[in-house]
């Protein structure tokens, strides 16, 4: 919800707003002489030292050092961003690469989210992570049982995503390749457009409709399926451009940066960033101080779901820096869960 200007005072919340603006593209820490030269306040300096001085004492801007200007708290930044900002078109180059990547027919699900992660973090410039859709959503394509050496046989199954599973089964020696082509071909009956997350159950009600010898290999591949279904989530999770967060001049020290690629290396800690996201209709900024995770605390999470509003099929999100360009970066979350929502909408997931 957008904090009305008259929360500060409409002088002050422009003074502020250009501090935040100033030190995003900077890094500086600001001067009052900066703000009046570079920004058209209508006011003195002695005026802007005055405001600064009150912004300071409410805890929305703080002087790193002695004799230095002032830079953005995280009270600071969550102001800019609740102040109303206007959303930033985003550069003509960049929304045509989205518009180009959404526009061609991506039929593999996970190599799709993985590119959409790293499209995220190349037009951002930080780190990217795309959550994918909850796997029990997914509807069986076909199943196929291919023989092995050593009474084995792979199970491959491809989903509606384009998922591909395999698992590797015991099958008795006396089933041949024929009988195998035959219970496959029974499977594919029985689960062919069934949802993943019933079709072990189906299998299961149906064990006795196969040959005594098939029943144990069809066993075997209704658990294959299940343990899919179990797999962890983080395991479903596509993360790219960590390397951009080494590369962060933003970050305070070499310490915080080594801190913040340990919990973007720690998958279930992503995971419980990208939650929430899931809950919300709408682009959600968390600065500092506000993620919960203490290892998280030096960052900016810009995160957003995607799919439908009556049907959130996951979520995604950038991680960077609290001086991050807020505008650009909710822009970019925004335009590309929307566009990768209606590219799986069109796929009918």
């Amino acid at each position: 919800m957008a904090a009305p200007e008259g929360a500060l005072g409409e002088r002050r919340a422009s003074i502020l707003k250009a501090i935040v603006s100033h030190y995003v593209t900077s890094g500086e820490p600001v001067g009052s002489k900066t703000l009046v030269e570079g920004y058209q306040l209508g006011v003195s300096p002695a005026t802007v030292r005055n405001e600064m001085g009150a912004l300071e004492e409410a805890g929305y801007i703080f002087q790193p050092h002695t004799s230095a200007g002032r830079i953005p708290t995280d009270a600071g930044y969550r102001y800019f961003v609740d102040s109303g900002i206007q959303p930033l078109r985003l550069p003509a180059n960049e929304a045509r690469k989205i518009q180009r990547f959404f526009g061609e027919p991506r039929y593999e699900l996970e190599d799709a989210l993985r590119q959409t992660a790293s499209l995220l973090s190349g037009i951002t410039d930080h780190a990217a992570v795309v959550f994918a859709p909850a796997l029990e959503r997914s509807v069986v394509r076909h199943v196929e049982l291919v023989p092995l050496a050593g009474s084995r046989a792979m199970v491959v199954l491809v989903t509606n995503t384009g998922r591909v599973e395999n698992h590797i089964v015991g099958v008795p020696e006396s089933v041949d390749e024929v009988q195998l082509d035959r219970a496959a071909e029974m499977l594919n009956r029985l689960v062919v457009d069934e949802p993943l997350d019933t079709a072990p159950d189906k299998i299961a009600a149906a064990h006795d409709n196969f040959p005594l010898e098939l029943r144990d290999v069809v066993d075997q591949v209704g658990r294959a399926l299940q343990d899919d279904l179990k797999q962890h989530d983080a395991e479903r999770m596509f993360l790219d451009g960590t390397s951009n967060i080494v590369h962060e001049e933003k970050f305070a020290d070499l310490e915080t940066v080594r801190q913040v690629i340990g919990a973007l290396e720690h998958r279930r800690l992503l995971l419980e960033v990208l939650a929430d996201a899931l809950s919300i209709n709408v682009v959600s900024v968390r600065i500092g101080r506000e993620n919960s995770l203490e290892e998280m605390q030096a960052c900016s999470v810009v995160t957003a779901r995607y799919g439908t509003e009556e049907q959130p099929l996951g979520s995604l999100g950038v991680v960077g820096p609290t001086r991050m360009d807020y505008r650009r970066t909710i822009s970019a979350v925004h335009e590309v869960a929307s566009n990768l929502g209606r590219m799986l909408s069109g796929l009918g997931i």
